[in-house]
């Protein structure tokens, strides 16, 4: 059976999701993010860039307790993507216990679309359910320069949790992301009735250089418990948002 993460603190979530464990002997963990990608006209971006049309991933594990997540990881489950505008797909195991579905497999991100994931383990099938939100809209601060942190405000879409991608465009790679990526990060996400974000500092790091950057800027909602079937309600999440995509330009840091 699956368990879904509680609006706790990390270390609370897993406290209290280990006597869930315990007293309902629950022992299978699912964890799933599924993002899309708005682009603007005329950008696009190399397929390992990190920032796709859309991805889905999903982590399993089998517990006997919440304090062993990270080390028990499933292997060789059955995990499909349902959508109206997908149909079915299958997810690849990328590593022990993590899934992975991309946009170059046939995966779509349709705002306001039911998605769904199901599984199925040593016979103990799951599903979880969450509706694609729409991609916020959102400001940059200005006069961004090298190794310094730029301000991120939304303006259109509320939203519990805010991530956020930054991929250097004139170098080809990857500089910086908060999406949520193990265990204990999925586990600080906030629930879908929480109070909405509306800033995001990134940090200095994200910018080396001076160059063209590209930011995606994503709200997350959570699925609530009542869209999950065969879950208590302890450890597992299902996430999902849309980047919304600005190409920014970023000077040499200021000399001293």
């Amino acid at each position: 059976m699956v368990i879904l993460l509680l609006a706790l603190s990390a270390c609370d979530r897993l406290d209290a999701a280990s006597g869930v464990v315990d007293d309902l002997g629950d022992t299978t963990v699912a964890q799933a993010i599924y993002l899309g990608a708005d682009l603007p006209p005329g950008v696009t971006l190399p397929e390992d860039s990190g920032i796709y049309t859309s991805l889905c991933k999903v982590f399993l594990a089998e517990v006997a307790d919440a304090s062993d997540v990270s080390d028990a990881p499933v292997s060789g489950a059955k995990v499909s993507f349902l959508a109206g505008n997908t149909g079915k797909l299958p997810f690849a195991e990328d590593d022990d216990g993590e899934y992975l579905l991309y946009s170059t497999d046939g995966l779509e991100y349709t705002p306001g679309q039911d998605a769904v994931v199901r599984f199925e383990v040593a016979g103990e099938a799951g599903e979880l359910h969450i509706k694609a939100p729409e991609a916020p809209s959102f400001t940059v601060s200005d006069g961004l320069r090298a190794h310094e942190p730029a301000q991120i405000t939304v303006t259109e879409g509320r939203f519990p949790n805010l991530v956020a991608m930054v991929y250097d465009l004139d170098h080809d790679v990857q500089s910086w992301d908060n999406v949520p990526d193990d265990v204990e990060t999925s586990a600080e996400l906030n629930p879908a009735d929480s109070e909405p974000i509306t800033t995001l500092a990134i940090p200095g790091e994200a910018f080396l250089r001076a160059s063209t950057y590209v930011i995606g800027v994503a709200g997350l909602n959570t699925a609530p418990a009542e869209d999950m079937t065969g879950v208590n309600a302890a450890m597992s999440t299902f996430a999902a948002g849309q980047l919304a995509i600005q190409v920014v330009s970023v000077d040499a840091a200021a000399t001293p």
